[in-house]
């Protein structure tokens, strides 16, 4: 459906109409036309806050028509990057935008850019895998200062952000690992995703049929192995699953990281986000298995 910018002003002109069957009737004309009208809506709302003659009912009706079109065009992006590119980057600026809507791409892809930029060149072939991880937890950790969020903030739905993760330099297990996991990358670390419960791990793999070792970003890139996994899933009294000591592809990680906002925003009884966290969750497929609990 498409409406000439005239059309777009005129129904955004009657958002303020006292009647409720008008509004209603705009509503469902906006929320049709979908994301393409954000712009214009955004603008009105924003001048409306701007001119000084804040009229509430206008004010409550953008304050529940923008964030509905801004998660709905969420939402559809993310389901599809799972059909597409899959490209971490891109995922983790649009999982950083729902807390930031209006963060730019390219101020994203700067910010990461600054940050690969410090890890000093070096080739694999040089160095074994220990070596490789060493020099890159220095870089991580003690350059660039990343560490864990204090246990009392676990459940700040900006520390689901990896956006906000580069810039604060600290993390929950999921978001912390993500920044931790695009870098490794970006520098030829072959550095994968870990799906275990109750926490969240990586692993370095030279060959996906094989772990070399795992990587926990929650204690400075400590290096362990297999058998610290199977002391942990005694101690929470699971059974062991391949899926909890294997590599596991992007869709997982951001299923991971979407579970852990949903909770935080439930956990703020944010129901209207944890609702978005929830549907955007569910067009990433199937939901989790293995005891993955909504964290």
């Amino acid at each position: 459906m498409e409406m000439s910018e005239t059309e777009i002003k005129a129904l955004i002109r009657l958002l303020d109409d006292p009647d409720e069957s008008v509004y209603k009737a705009v509503r469902k004309k906006i929320i049709a036309y979908g994301a393409n009208i954000l712009p214009d809506l955004t603008k009105a709302w924003q001048d409306a806050k701007a001119s000084g003659n804040v009229n509430a009912l206008l004010m409550s009706r953008f304050e529940k028509i923008v964030p509905l079109l801004q998660s709905n065009l969420l939402v559809g992006l993310i389901d599809e990057w799972k059909d597409n590119s899959r490209d971490l980057r891109h995922i983790a600026w649009l999982v950083s935008r729902f807390e930031s809507f209006t963060l730019d791409k390219q101020k994203f892809d700067d910010a990461l850019d600054a940050l690969r930029d410090m890890i000093p060149a070096y080739g694999t072939d040089n160095f074994s895998p220990l070596e490789q991880i060493r020099i890159f937890n220095n870089s991580f950790f003690y350059r660039m200062g990343f560490k864990p969020v204090p246990i009392s903030d676990y459940y700040n739905p900006n520390n689901c952000s990896p956006d906000h993760v580069i810039s604060s330099k600290s993390g929950n297990p999921v978001s912390l690992a993500l920044v931790y996991l695009m870098l490794a990358k970006e520098v030829g670390l072959p550095v994968y995703g870990v799906n275990l419960p109750k926490n969240f791990i990586l692993a370095y793999s030279d060959d996906k049929q094989k772990v070399d070792f795992y990587i926990n970003p929650m204690s400075n890139g400590a290096v362990f192995e297999r058998q610290e996994i199977d002391r942990f899933l005694q101690d929470i009294n699971l059974r062991p699953e391949q899926q909890f000591y294997a590599p596991c592809d992007a869709i997982t990680i951001i299923k991971r990281l979407l579970c852990r906002l949903e909770f935080s925003y439930r956990n703020k009884k944010d129901t209207t986000r944890s609702d978005v966290a929830l549907r955007a969750y569910k067009a990433l497929g199937e939901p989790l298995t293995g005891h993955i609990d909504w964290e």
